[in-house]
């Protein structure tokens, strides 16, 4: 038998433990530690009439010590961690013979010395290496003055397209690609998601081999895979050949605030992100009720000092429900972070830097005011991080930081209801989506 049935002792009560003679000793602490609450390195095991003695060989030396700081392994990292990462590692020269080089270590040094400090920083090393990079960028203004205007989303795009060329991609992974949603704007276009959608549906003349002419096709793109940040670029300049000038569309397009882009997707990745994508709404619906329940409690709470019928109160009780304790709901959140994580689908787990739900959040909006497209004046808005002090309260903020030159204030979510267009006024041009929080 490779088990047997011994009797231990201590503190003058005596424990029923299997001893099995095939494992090691330690496996023999853990069950005693099962029993008695002691843990295992605590353990000194003795037989009655003795010590047991044994001869240990080795030599002694300090214990390994743990690292300084956590390991972060890649797939736990979001985007943004990975893209600073990247730059952090990257080894290049500003003074690089490669322009795209040269620019990635600018952009790496500009965030580096923007992270020392908590005062303005002009980005002037930053726009020097740029405008030699990119000469059309250093174009000066006719009639003196200065630079030109220049189009925001070529810049953009101009500097990922540097970074996609020397920042490493993941293991296994094709080079990333810098690309944008455009939502083309026609006559009846009034909404954001309606113009996407008519962009990736297009009318295509070709010869058919069957009827023998010219016949119309109806060609219909759909998405693949969904990044963990998505560009929306609202083509608002575009060339008239009768005035031969280019020109700006102020038309009033709504855009959402939050953004389910399965309805771009493929097939296949709609069924895919659909059980997380259901999931996260019935959670945030869940939390939303709790919350509710809770500041109706408090409210009733402070409320209890007032002169009213006791009946009243007792129904008032009844509709609102018990609301739940702190310790309560955190078990419960982190119950529901699980369950978000196991609704997962795998290829998507494995993809590092995919959005596996399709939903997403606005995170930042770069706008254009004025009538002339080669002129008037861009600003940015960027959406403030949640700095509630209810632990509870993890949905995105309703405030945002407006960044007009030097200046930077603070709005609340109407004022970016007013970026919509229809006027001269600033109109959204460029919106940056974050990929929905899964906690």
């Amino acid at each position: 038998m490779s088990t047997v049935p011994v009797k231990v002792k201590h503190n003058g009560k005596v424990y029923e433990v299997e001893l099995n003679t095939l494992s090691q000793g330690r496996s023999f602490k853990e069950a005693i530690a099962l029993q008695t609450q002691i843990p295992p390195e605590r353990q000194k095991v003795m037989i009655k009439g003795g010590l047991l003695k044994f001869m240990v060989l080795g030599i002694a030396g300090d214990l390994p010590q743990a690292p300084s700081k956590p390991i972060q392994f890649m797939e736990d990292m979001h985007d943004d961690e990975l893209a600073k990462a990247a730059l952090e590692a990257y080894s290049g020269n500003i003074n690089a013979s490669d322009g795209d080089a040269s620019l990635t270590a600018a952009l790496r040094d500009l965030f580096r010395e923007m992270s020392k400090t908590s005062k303005p920083f002009p980005p002037l090393l930053f726009l020097t290496v740029l405008r030699k990079v990119a000469p059309q960028f250093a174009e000066m203004a006719q009639g003196g003055g200065g630079y030109a205007q220049q189009d925001a989303e070529e810049v953009y795009v101009r500097i990922l397209n540097a970074l996609s060329n020397y920042l490493p991609s993941a293991s296994g992974q094709e080079r990333f690609v810098p690309k944008n949603l455009t939502g083309r704007m026609t006559i009846t276009t009034n909404d954001m998601t309606a113009g996407i959608l008519d962009t990736l549906t297009q009318k295509i003349e070709k010869h058919s081999e069957q009827l023998g002419r010219t016949a119309l096709y109806t060609e219909q793109s759909r998405i693949a895979r969904l990044p963990m940040y998505l560009s929306v670029h609202f083509v608002r300049f575009y060339w008239r050949r009768d005035i031969n000038k280019k020109t700006k569309i102020m038309r009033k397009v709504k855009f959402p605030m939050e953004l389910d882009a399965s309805v771009f997707a493929s097939d296949e990745l709609k069924s895919r992100v659909a059980p997380l994508s259901q999931k996260i709404k019935l959670v945030a619906k869940e939390r939303e009720e709790r919350a509710k329940v809770r500041r109706r409690v408090k409210a009733h709470g402070q409320s209890q000092s007032a002169p009213s019928d006791s009946r009243d109160d007792q129904q008032a009780t009844t509709q609102q429900g018990a609301a739940i304790s702190d310790d309560e709901e955190r078990s419960l959140r982190q119950k529901e972070r699980e369950d978000l994580a196991a609704s997962i689908h795998p290829e998507l787990k494995s993809d590092a830097g995919c959005n596996p739900s399709g939903l997403y959040d606005l995170a930042a909006i770069v706008t254009h005011k004025g009538a002339a497209a080669d002129a008037g004046h861009y600003m940015s808005w960027v959406r403030k991080e949640n700095d509630s002090r209810d632990e509870f309260d993890t949905m995105p903020s309703e405030e945002w930081y407006q960044f007009n030159d030097d200046k930077v204030s603070v709005v609340n979510t109407e004022k970016i209801k007013t970026l919509y267009g229809g006027g001269e006024d600033s109109v959204a041009y460029i919106l940056l989506y974050r990929a929905r929080s899964l906690q």
